[in-house]
């Protein structure tokens, strides 16, 4: 060992690779900044896109055409498009299901940007005559997603662990009487792979840093009605967290400019 360590002059370090890379260089910020980008604006368009009577196939054959073009190499993953009651399945991948009026639609996809992943989640009300946010089923569901995630988002500063930022949005989902209904961590890194170390999870005792990049997701799954589920890919900053996309966050109808 020590012959080939003087040849090389290297240092034995104790890190594992997933460790190593979980406070990414200021290239590689940019670089998942743009992928951000590139997922923000594919969020945008499939919202104006989607319209009652699509498969839900189409609209995720539409939203990874759309991001290509705007300069992803490939999605980061296979495009989830979970209408209706199918929005109860965290990860319900495109299917055949028809796309109606007045139905919640879940889309979580990516982009991926010179190797770089994107990971993004926004839950949209499919426009229709008499279709109104306000008296859907899930609307006040809606807002206690809501209100964990911006809570876990405003959690989040250099020195806080990752269970407790899991714990902040955990607490709003508890206390509005849906913790059955969820059932995953809150979030994960996000670089090289769309999946990274650490997690905001219950168990996670890894202390933030800058530099870090980690996804947002609360969600709350009701079986035979639906769900709604809101992520977001946010930077650690010396400060707190900076989001790193622009689509709001209301309950936006599909089809409107």
């Amino acid at each position: 060992m020590h012959r080939w360590q003087s040849e090389l002059n290297s240092t034995l370090v104790s890190a594992t690779p997933d460790v190593l890379r979980q406070i990414k260089t200021p290239d590689e910020v940019e670089k998942i900044r743009l992928a951000c980008g590139i997922a923000d604006r594919g969020a945008q368009h499939i919202r104006r896109f989607i319209q009652a009577g699509m498969s839900e196939c189409e609209i995720a054959a539409e939203l990874e055409w759309f991001m290509r073009q705007q300069g992803a190499e490939k999605a980061s993953f296979d495009t989830i498009v979970a209408s209706g009651w199918r929005g109860a399945l965290p990860h319900g991948k495109a299917s055949d299901k028809i796309v109606a009026a007045g139905e919640f639609v879940t889309l979580d996809f990516g982009a991926q940007y010179q190797g770089y992943c994107s990971d993004m989640t926004r839950t949209f009300l499919v426009n229709g005559e008499g279709v109104s946010a306000e008296s859907h089923p899930l609307f006040d569901v809606y807002q206690i997603v809501l209100q964990a995630q911006l809570a876990a988002i405003s959690a989040i500063r250099p020195g806080v662990r990752c269970q407790q930022v899991d714990g902040t949005a955990r607490r709003v989902i508890t206390e509005a009487g849906f913790s059955d209904y969820f059932g995953h961590n809150t979030g994960h890194a996000i670089g090289i792979e769309v999946h990274e170390e650490p997690r905001f999870s219950p168990r996670d005792t890894t202390t933030l840093q800058p530099g870090m990049l980690l996804t947002v997701e609360p969600g709350i799954y009701l079986p035979g009605l639906g769900g709604v589920r809101i992520e977001d890919v946010v930077l650690v900053t010396p400060q707190g967290a900076e989001v790193l996309y622009a689509t709001p966050k209301t309950v936006l109808l599909t089809g409107e400019a």
